[in-house]
Formats: structure tokens, sequence, C-alpha cells
């Protein structure tokens, strides 16, 4: 699988992962459920998958802040 592929791979499962914690969320309270292990697993997979997408797209995310300094320095 090429890179890029992986990257929308991985993109695509957060949105999903993020979806699904929040709707878990939402009926973990509605239900008023203490320990709703569902919400707690997507909860982790969310972290993990955030940390794997910022790393595979650490390069266009330090450009973009170096680029920001350079706009914040010229003024």
């Amino acid at each position: 699988m090429r890179r890029e592929t992986f990257q929308y791979v991985v993109s695509l499962l957060l949105v999903f992962s993020v979806c699904m914690t929040g709707l878990l969320g939402y009926i973990q309270s509605q239900l008023e459920l203490r320990k709703f292990v569902p919400h707690r697993y997507f909860a982790y997979t969310t972290l993990c998958l955030a940390t794997l997408h910022v790393y595979l797209n650490w390069k266009k995310l330090w450009l973009f802040i170096r680029s920001l300094l350079r706009r914040n320095n010229d003024r």
C-alpha cells in the first residue's frame, strides 16, 4: 500500500472513530452507564489514530508552523 493511500485510510478511520466515540459517549450519558467499555475503547483508538495521523503528516504540519512563524516575524 502506498504511503498516501495509508494516510487516507488512517484519516478516514480517525473520523469514524471520533464519530463513534461521540455517539457512544452520548449513549453512555443518556443511559447513565458508569463503565461503558465500548466508549472507552473507541476513545483509546481515537487517541492512537490521532497520534499516528500527526506522525504521518508531521512534515506538512512543521512546514505550516514555520510559515506561520515567518509571517508573524515579518510584521
